[in-house]
C-alpha cells in the first residue's frame, strides 16, 4: 500500500491518518488462490522509495499494489510507471474499482489497485483473480477460484452506473429453487463492512438499473 496517511493497525491515530488495511486483505485473497503473499508495510508517497521497493521485487511473479494509481498529482505509482514502466492498461469502466493499472516493471508483472479498501477488493475478484486462473493455467472449474456467476432474483431495486459496469454489494441466499439477492448497506467504496456483511457482487450492465424481480447476473465470492 502508498500512502503519507497510512498507519499500521495499533499505533495511535492522529487528524488526516488512516489506518492500512489493504494489504492484508489482498494478501489474504492472494493465500486463497493457492499462492504464496510477501506483504511488504506501507510506503510514502516518494517516487524514490517507490523506485527502490519495485527493483526489490523483481524476482517475484508479480507486484501488486493498492493506491498511487488514480489522476492526482500525488498517485506516484501510475506516474513512476508512465516514466519508467510499461502500462498495458489504465481504467476500467467499473464501479467501484475505476482506476486499475496493469504492466510491468522491469519484465515483471505489475498490478496497481486503487487505493480505496472496497475498491481494491472488487477490482481483486473481477481482474486480479482470473489472472492469477489464467497465468497458473488451470481449468475455470477445477483450478482456484474465488467466485462463482450466478443469476439472481433481486428482492430490491439497484441503481446501476452510467456508462459502467455496477459492481454492487449483494447478499445471496436461497429461496426454494431460486437464488435471491438484496442489498440495504452503505456502498462507499471506504466501507469495509459492507464487504462482510455481503457475499456477492453485481454484474448490472452499463446503464441499467435493477428492478424488483429482475434475474441479473452476478459473482458468488466464496
Amino acid at each position: 500500500s502508498t500512502g503519507d496517511e497510512l498507519i499500521p493497525a495499533g499505533v495511535e491515530i492522529n487528524s488526516g491518518q488512516i489506518y492500512e488495511s489493504n494489504s492484508h486483505a489482498i494478501a489474504s485473497l492472494v493465500e486463497r488462490m493457492g499462492c504464496e503473499a510477501i506483504r511488504l508495510e506501507s510506503l510514502p508517497d516518494s517516487l524514490e522509495e517507490l523506485r527502490k521497493t519495485f527493483d526489490s521485487l523483481t524476482e517475484y511473479d508479480a507486484i501488486i499494489t493498492s493506491g498511487g494509481v488514480s489522476m492526482g498529482d500525488w498517485d506516484l505509482v501510475r506516474k513512476l510507471m508512465e516514466d519508467e514502466g510499461n502500462i498495458h492498461f489504465w481504467r476500467m469502466k467499473v464501479r467501484p474499482g475505476g482506476p486499475p493499472l496493469f504492466g510491468t516493471w522491469k519484465g515483471t508483472p505489475l498490478i496497481g489497485l486503487p487505493g480505496n479498501p472496497v475498491s481494491s477488493q472488487v477490482v481483486f475478484h473481477i481482474l486480479v483473480a482470473p489472472w492469477i486462473q489464467h497465468s497458473l493455467q488451470t481449468h475455470p472449474e477445477l483450478g482456484p477460484s474465488l467466485s462463482d456467476k450466478v443469476r439472481v432474483h433481486l428482492k430490491n431495486p439497484l441503481r446501476g452506473a452510467p456508462s459502467k459496469l455496477c459492481l454492487r454489494r449483494i447478499k445471496i441466499s436461497t429461496e426454494g429453487n431460486d437464488l435471491v439477492a438484496e442489498s440495504h448497506t452503505h456502498q462507499g467504496s471506504g466501507n469495509l463492512h459492507s464487504m462482510v456483511a455481503h457475499n456477492g457482487l453485481t454484474l448490472l450492465p452499463p446503464d441499467t438499473d435493477g428492478k424488483v424481480g429482475d434475474v441479473i447476473d452476478a459473482l458468488w465470492l466464496r
